[in-house]
């Protein structure tokens, strides 16, 4: 995943499937996401698996009404990491967004948008600054 720190992350569980390229004879796994953001995610698996060819990701994002289907975006991307996490009993998979599908990106950014991202308190942020940041979140 991208170390870029400054990129907003979501805590969201949506459901996701990874598709390995067929020259590596393999089946799809599904799970959920961990952390999402526009440019990857952190996938939840009961497997180890890794894989250095570029896979491609179908993220399901959830409607916002019942009444309405879920829309699966394609990505392609590229798995950086998978280390077992004792917090969720499972694999956490390191993705890395390099390529969305037609409006893949415009739909993720939608639905995205209706959740709040996370605070993260970086070493040089001081307290100060992250209650004015914690003060306008909660005037929304």
């Amino acid at each position: 995943m991208s170390t870029n720190r400054n990129v907003q992350r979501y805590r969201v569980s949506w459901k996701i499937a990874l598709i390995f390229d067929e020259a590596e004879h393999r089946p799809t796994y599904h799970g959920r996401t961990h952390d999402l953001t526009r440019v990857g995610t952190g996938m939840l698996i009961h497997h180890d698996v890794f894989s250095e060819l570029p896979v491609a990701v179908l993220l399901a994002i959830p409607p916002l009404h019942r009444d309405r289907r879920q829309e699966i975006i394609e990505i392609r991307a590229r798995q950086v990491y998978s280390v077992y996490s004792g917090e969720t009993f499972c694999f956490r998979l390191g993705l890395e967004f390099d390529h969305f599908k037609g409006d893949g990106l415009q739909i993720l950014q939608e639905g995205l948008s209706r959740h709040r991202p996370l605070i993260e308190m970086q070493a040089s942020d001081d307290f100060a600054s992250v209650f004015e940041s914690l003060k306008s979140i909660q005037s929304m």
